[in-house]
């Protein structure tokens, strides 16, 4: 006796889902990492940053160059503890904005501070090592 279709197909759902692979591969579970006084260059859409978490091997200036390939207005903004450190201006659509931020090591949060864009999951995390 054959098991029924739909009990076929949830077996084969769940044993592609256990065999995927980890995403924790790279630096921090899959964050990009670059040293000090290196460029970040970070994509911005509807409603996302791509990369979304980085991590900076060395304290000090680095420079962020955001380009919005989405279709609204985005911006790129660091904070640590609930203050803004620095980041890009709001850019329309297809614009490329930069800018120089200074960091010590820590945690910060990456925002875009347009409208609800944050609520809407448009955030990140840097990660700044000594």
């Amino acid at each position: 006796m054959r098991p029924p279709a739909p009990l076929l197909l949830l077996t084969a759902l769940l044993i592609a889902v256990g065999c995927g692979g980890d995403d924790d591969s790279g630096p921090e579970g899959g964050a990009v990492s670059l040293e000090a006084g290196s460029v970040l260059e970070v994509s911005a859409k509807e409603y996302s940053f791509d990369p979304a978490a980085v991590v900076l091997n060395g304290a000090g200036e680095f420079r962020i160059r955001l380009d919005n390939d989405g279709s609204l207005a985005h911006n790129l903004k660091l904070r640590r503890d609930g203050d803004e450190v620095g980041g890009t201006p709001s850019l329309p659509s297809g614009d490329t904005g930069t800018a120089t931020v200074d960091v010590r090591p820590g945690r910060y949060e990456l925002i875009c501070t347009v409208g609800d864009h944050a609520e809407l999951g448009m955030t990140g995390e840097l990660q700044v090592k000594e």
